[in-house]
């Protein structure tokens, strides 16, 4: 059944704040693009800086005001749910939900279906983005205009390694028109906007009935069932997909080229000492719960 698109309903503040938004961390991967290291230890639990990629996705949805967070893990993510335990020491509540098998992002997201039915945002664990209060701002502007879904976007040179965008300005908004997942250079020419590349980078505010169209998509790229085939979908069955330019950056934190660039570039923000202050709090909270 075609579905209409969405209008524009626009909610306060005030109202916003009433409204829990649930966070969802897919984790589940098995990160072979940061072997040896993944082989011992899950790639989500690689420090930067002394605090682990998981960490940080934590402390982004804590800033966008998120404080109930499912984390969706799978075989051999036994520490990375030692590390963060029930969340209270990053000052959020946090459960886990186990994917059986890899196939894929939607697929992840989907075993959330029956554990969340609200407005829920997706970040997923090995995406590093910076400064942390981007992801307030996807969240504003999905719940004042409450599309289907709405996406964090950053520009990026080649588009053959990330999910590609394209959209149109209107409204002071970014309208998202089509999607394509991994493409082809040539495949990519018809997805540039202004002659530049436009890719997913690992937020996503989506409303729950995201889940229909998730079960409605064929395995894709890698044979996997890739959130961004589920998108394309959508919209083409009159959903309204919107999404938001990243203003600082962002890395995907699952080749060792950018974990490394991440290091030298907050290394480079602030000192030894700056890190090692805030790591000394961390452990004399969990030594205050723990002994």
């Amino acid at each position: 059944m075609r579905r209409k698109a969405l209008g524009c309903t626009r909610v306060s503040a005030g109202e916003r704040m009433k409204e829990n938004i649930v966070g969802l961390i897919p984790a589940a991967g098995s990160g072979r693009r940061l072997y040896p290291f993944s082989r011992a230890v899950p790639k989500e639990l690689y420090p930067i800086l002394g605090k682990s990629v998981i960490e940080h996705c934590v402390e982004n949805l804590r800033e966008g005001g998120v404080d109930k967070i499912f984390i969706i893990v799978g075989h051999q993510k036994g520490a990375l749910m030692d590390y963060v335990g029930d969340g209270s020491f990053f000052g959020v509540k946090v459960a886990y939900l186990y994917q059986l098998e890899r196939l894929g992002l939607g697929h992840a997201i989907l075993q959330a279906k029956g554990w969340i039915d609200t407005t829920f945002i997706t970040l997923l664990g090995d995406s590093f983005i910076e400064p942390k209060w981007e992801i307030k701002n996807l969240i504003n502007l999905h719940m004042n205009e409450r599309p289907l879904a709405t996406l964090l976007l950053a520009e990026v040179k080649d588009p053959t390694s990330y999910g590609i965008a394209k959209f149109r300005r209107k409204n002071r908004h970014l309208e998202v028109e089509k999607l394509v997942e991994k493409p082809t250079k040539k495949q990519a020419q018809d997805y540039r906007v202004d002659g530049k590349y436009y890719a997913t980078c690992g937020a996503y505010v989506f409303e729950p009935r995201i889940f229909e169209y998730i079960e409605q998509t064929r395995p894709g790229h890698g044979g996997e069932v890739q959130i961004t085939d589920s998108l394309a979908l959508a919209i083409k069955e009159g959903e309204r997909v919107l999404s938001v330019e990243l203003a600082g950056r962002y890395l995907d934190i699952g080749k060792w080229s950018t974990v490394l660039q991440v290091e030298k570039d907050m290394l480079r923000e602030h000192t030894v000492e700056f890190h090692a202050k805030e790591r000394e709090k961390m452990v004399r909270r969990v030594e205050e719960k723990w002994g």
